[in-house]
């Protein structure tokens, strides 16, 4: 069992924290669910379960802070790798698809944000939505300046972004069923969105009420 050791209070009590959030990482990466117990995270991290409650209420706040540690510059990461001298549709649509391959292959934040968020309490749920707000934003900036350049059609940017968000996490999902279908999928999501928001209307759905 690891011994941690620090020069000071504060030190200790930030290597502590570090430690059991970098063994729930672990654990999680490693058996591929978030089912993790707080002993088995107490246990890696060197320390005695008594004094996981010291730095956390209970494994939804370690997932939470999890999330809130490391899913911010991820997302730094993803919105990088889009080249900005692409169009808005394109910049939209490869944001996209780079969204779907992490969430559906990373072995860590797949799990939290495919299978475990939705059985997370509200504050926990708040705080993991929170953490991966600067994609949205980056989404719905895109949609909007898309709007704004004709190449999208207008509507309320929460169903737009909803809507966005929604593709990308069915899509992830399929392709976490099988990775050999990534080409199709992230194609597929591409078309998907710019056919779904692109600015052409079919006249015989322009009523919601008519087709119910």
């Amino acid at each position: 069992m690891p011994r941690i050791r620090a020069a000071s209070i504060d030190e200790h009590k930030e290597l502590t924290r570090r430690a059991l959030l970098d063994a729930a990482w672990g654990l999680i990466e490693e058996s591929g669910t978030a089912e993790v117990s707080l002993g088995e995270i107490a246990l890696a991290a060197g320390v005695g379960r008594t004094t996981f409650y010291e730095y956390f209420e209970d494994r939804d706040d370690v997932i939470a802070s999890l999330v809130e540690d490391k899913l911010p510059q991820v997302i730094d990461e993803l919105i990088g790798s889009v080249p900005t001298d692409l169009g808005t549709s394109d910049r939209l649509a490869r944001l996209a698809a780079v969204t779907v391959r992490f969430v559906a292959t990373d072995r860590v934040f797949g799990v939290i944000l495919h299978r475990e968020v939705g059985r997370m309490g509200p504050r926990a749920q708040e705080r993991v939505r929170l953490s991966h707000a600067q994609l949205s934003s980056e989404l719905a900036a895109l949609y909007v300046a898309g709007v704004q350049e004709g190449e999208f059609r207008s509507m309320p940017p929460y169903l737009a972004g909803a809507l966005i968000q929604d593709t990308i996490m069915s899509a992830a999902r399929a392709l976490i069923e099988d990775e050999r279908r990534l080409p199709e999928v992230t194609a597929g999501v591409a078309s998907f969105l710019l056919g779904g928001l692109g600015n052409v209307v079919n006249p015989s759905f322009t009523r919601a009420d008519d087709h119910v």
